[in-house]
């Protein structure tokens, strides 16, 4: 991996005291340690939620096209033998 990736900018952002109770409140409540992991786990939320919409956007995209099919017990147990497929080849003797 490259130092980029670790590289981190450190943000300096000002709030009302107020905001500052809170946010030592839901730390101690929460069992984060610094306010910085709290913020971070925030961000993370929020990116997660942002990746979730866009999800939801493709797949409603998707059903106005009509390009999706019906998700039955059959489709999952043959999407979950294509899973498992390579795994148990792996896993037999002689296999490595």
């Amino acid at each position: 991996m490259s130092a980029e990736i670790h590289a981190k900018k450190i943000l300096s952002v000002p709030v009302p005291a107020t905001m500052e109770t809170f946010i030592k409140e839901r730390i101690a409540s929460q069992g984060f340690h610094t306010v910085s992991e709290y913020v971070r786990s925030l961000i993370r939320a929020d990116q997660d939620q942002a990746t979730r919409q866009q999800l939801e956007a493709k797949l409603l995209e998707a059903v106005e096209r009509g390009d999706y099919r019906e998700l039955t017990p059959e489709f999952w147990d043959r999407l979950e033998g294509i899973v498992r497929e390579p795994t148990a080849r792996k896993n037999q003797p002689g296999k490595s």
